[in-house]
Order: C-alpha cells, then sequence, then structure tokens
C-alpha cells in the first residue's frame, strides 16, 4: 500500500475507536485558541509519521529508528528557546554525542550534494538518480526525529491547558482531513485490510493510551527511558522476520544517538 493511504485508513480506524472514548472521557471542546494549536500539533505529527513511515520504506530499520531518535536532542536544544529552560553542561555533552553518532550513520550520505540536489530539483528531488536509497531514509528519518522534537516541545506547552483525550482526537481528525484528498481508495485486498484496522487498534489508539497511563503511573521521564526498548525491540524484530542486521558502524552511531537521549531525559 501507498504510505499516504497506510496513514490514513489506519488514522480512519483509530478515529473511529476514539471518537467513543473522546465522548466518555473528555469535559468539553477545546478553546479556538486550544484548536489551532492542535492544528499545529497535526501537522507536525504528519509530517513526523509520512517522513518516518518513508524512511522504513528506503532504508533499514536501525537507520530509520536510530535517525529517529535524535529527537530528545532536539527538544534540548529548542527547550531554552521556547520553554525558557537553562542549558546545563550535560545537554552540551548530549548534543555533542548525539551529533557524533549521527555523524557515523550519515557517513555515506554527503550534505552539500543533497543541498546542491535539492535546490536544483526543486520539489521533485527525491526522484533524482543521485541519491541511493539509504540516503533518502536517512534524511526521511532525520526529519521524523527533528518534528518529533518539536512535537514534544508543543504538546508541553498545550498540555496544561487541554484535556489529553481531546488533543489526541482532535489532533487525529486533523491529520485524516489533511490526508483526504490524497488517500486513494480504500484497501479492498483482505491482508491490507487487516493491516490497517491492526494499526488503527494497536499502533494509532492503544499505543498512545497506554503510554498516557504509563506517564500517569511512572512519571514522563522514566517513561521516555522505557520509550528506549522500541529501537531494540524494532532492530530485533528486523533481524528475526526480516533478516536485517545493522553493520557495526551504524550500530555504534545509534548507540551513542540513544545514549545522548537517555542522558537528556534522565538529567530532566
Amino acid at each position: 500500500m501507498p504510505v499516504v493511504s497506510l496513514i490514513f485508513y489506519s488514522l480512519m480506524v483509530s478515529l473511529l475507536i476514539q471518537s467513543f472514548i473522546f465522548l466518555r472521557a473528555s469535559k468539553g471542546l477545546p478553546t479556538a485558541r486550544g484548536l489551532l494549536h492542535i492544528f499545529v500539533l497535526s501537522v507536525l505529527s504528519l509530517i513526523n509519521t509520512l517522513t518516518y513511515y518513508y524512511a522504513f520504506s528506503y532504508t533499514s530499520i536501525s537507520n530509520a529508528v536510530f535517525t529517529h531518535y535524535i529527537a530528545p536532542v532536539v527538544v534540548m536544544v529548542l527547550a531554552p528557546i521556547f520553554l525558557k529552560e537553562r542549558v546545563t553542561m550535560a545537554a552540551v555533552f548530549s548534543v555533542a554525542t548525539a551529533s557524533f553518532g549521527l555523524w557515523i550513520i550519515m557517513r555515506d550520505v554527503s550534505v552539500l550534494d543533497v543541498a546542491a540536489q535539492i535546490f536544483s530539483s526543486g520539489p521533485n528531488f527525491f526522484t533524482g538518480q543521485r541519491f541511493k536509497p539509504d540516503t533518502i531514509g536517512i534524511i526521511c528519518g532525520l526529519t521524523s526525529g527533528v518534528a518529533y522534537g518539536a512535537i514534544i516541545i508543543v504538546l508541553k506547552i498545550i498540555s496544561v491547558r487541554n484535556n489529553k483525550y481531546a488533543v489526541v482526537f482532535f489532533q487525529n481528525l486533523f491529520v485524516v482531513m489533511l490526508l483526504m484528498p490524497f488517500a486513494g481508495p480504500a484497501p479492498s485486498i483482505a491482508e491490507s485490510l487487516w493491516i490497517v484496522v491492526g494499526m488503527g487498534v494497536l499502533y494509532s489508539t492503544a499505543a498512545t493510551y497506554l503510554y498516557y497511563g504509563g506517564i500517569a503511573h511512572v512519571g514522563a521521564n522514566k517513561a521516555a527511558i522505557l520509550g528506549y526498548i522500541e529501537p531494540i525491540g524494532a532492530i530485533f524484530f528486523g533481524a528475526l522476520v526480516l533478516s536485517e542486521l545493522p553493520d557495526m558502524l551504524s550500530l555504534l552511531g545509534g548507540l551513542l544517538i540513544i545514549a545522548a537521549g537517555y542522558i537528556v531525559i534522565k538529567k530532566g
């Protein structure tokens, strides 16, 4: 299935389920200002999800997940600007560590070459022949990580004023509306339909509310640290199901990025 169709129809399933949860758990509609903030969050969420899925389409699971996990470091960079948080030595060390890890993963990607291709080809630069699939996947994974970092900043700003169930519901509603013109026909093959339903129930609904439940019981920092099971699990299942094993340099770069994110979260 095309990536856009996969996201759109799985979110449609999720939205149907979340509508019942929203009606039962929400204590009212957000204000107009709150809806505007949620719309911004939805655009960032769409960029994050699209580029993350495209990363899996073009490169290995390990490259996609490792570059996506630059997000905690992005949060650390943006927090002093938008949240007025102070810069610590641990934060500076984390940025340096993550940057080095990212440089190792992107060892075959020339930033100057990518920039030149973007400006010479415009919006069609991905279709050019100068890029290897891994290069496109790594760029997508990195873009996803930056967008996810921005999502965390926006969530931190709006979470004190908005009900979490309302945020999740309207965020998905806005994403569905943005994707609707590009969704294409609904999946008709039984196998595709079950994948879409499964993703809507498990990934877009259950995982979200389980994460909120975890934060409520153990706190945001511990929940975020536990979230680092994701790259470990992704590499394990990639090796088990798809026989994908990251090379040693990619593994080293990924571990440095994860270590940097862990330090950021552990230090608050």
